[in-house]
């Protein structure tokens, strides 16, 4: 069975296909600091390098996942042997990282409604996609000034719960962690999961978007491990390089 090496490039919902290689490298985490992706696209035809430096974010696809998307901060090219190469950096959590709130909220506001008001000062058109566990009532009225995702922080610090972005929302993991939502077999896999430092495995897979926070049982060899996805890589490239997505798995113990 052939590879299908190619992916769906978007700058604000516009296609982008004037290119001759892609190559996507990058990593997101379970938190909201803004962790950059850069894509580098060979030969970008004029119009497309233009729509692409006048894009507020770019979303990239790969057979119906999203690998990554975000607000782009940075657009340039420059000459190679090749010919051209635009380098596009953007991240997920830009957007809430830059944006600035200043917000009182009344006593009595759970910590969801909190981190929506919050969202919802933020101007960034993020919103609270879902909750989960415990929702805790704040007795005495909170005060928030600054960077929008510390804030967040803040708030959800009294959960106990942790956040990351997923797309144009987002979403908690409750201190006491999610059941299992996902299952991976050997048939997903690039090779043996490896155990690194502590209770920490990393697994090797095809390029797919699989979502930070969800808790997932993995299955190798008879084998069978349950862990928490905290981290999630990408290096794909649509001529000769690697073509894989990495997770960092918590392991449950």
């Amino acid at each position: 069975m052939s590879l299908n090496r190619s992916f769906d490039l978007f700058a604000d919902g516009q296609p982008v296909t004037g290119y001759s290689r892609a190559w996507l490298t990058g990593q997101d985490a379970l938190g909201l600091l803004p962790m950059p992706f850069t894509l580098r696209l060979w030969n970008l035809a004029d119009s497309d390098y233009y729509l692409l430096s006048s894009a507020k974010k770019i979303s990239i696809r790969y057979e119906g996942s999203v690998l990554a998307s975000g607000k782009v901060s940075d657009v340039y090219r420059r000459l190679v042997p090749e010919g051209t190469l635009t380098e596009v950096v953007f991240s997920p959590g830009l957007a809430l990282w830059d944006a600035q709130v200043s917000l009182s909220v009344e006593a009595g506001a759970s910590v969801s409604e909190t981190v929506r008001q919050i969202l919802e000062a933020s101007g960034t058109g993020i919103s609270l996609l879902s909750w989960v566990g415990e929702d805790t009532v704040r007795l005495r009225g909170q005060a928030f000034f600054g960077r929008a995702a510390e804030c967040v922080d803040e708030a959800l610090s009294a959960a106990g719960a942790r956040a990351f972005i997923a797309g144009d929302g987002l979403c908690m993991v409750p201190e006491d962690g999610l059941p299992v939502s996902m299952e991976l077999t050997e048939a997903d896999l690039l090779d043996a999961p490896i155990r690194v430092a502590g209770n920490r495995m990393v697994l090797r897979t095809r390029p797919v978007g699989w979502p930070l926070g969800k808790k997932i049982r993995v299955e190798w060899k008879g084998e069978t491990a349950t862990g928490l996805i905290k981290e999630r890589s990408i290096d794909a490239d649509t001529m000769e390089g690697n073509w894989q997505a990495e997770l960092l798995v918590e392991v449950s113990i």
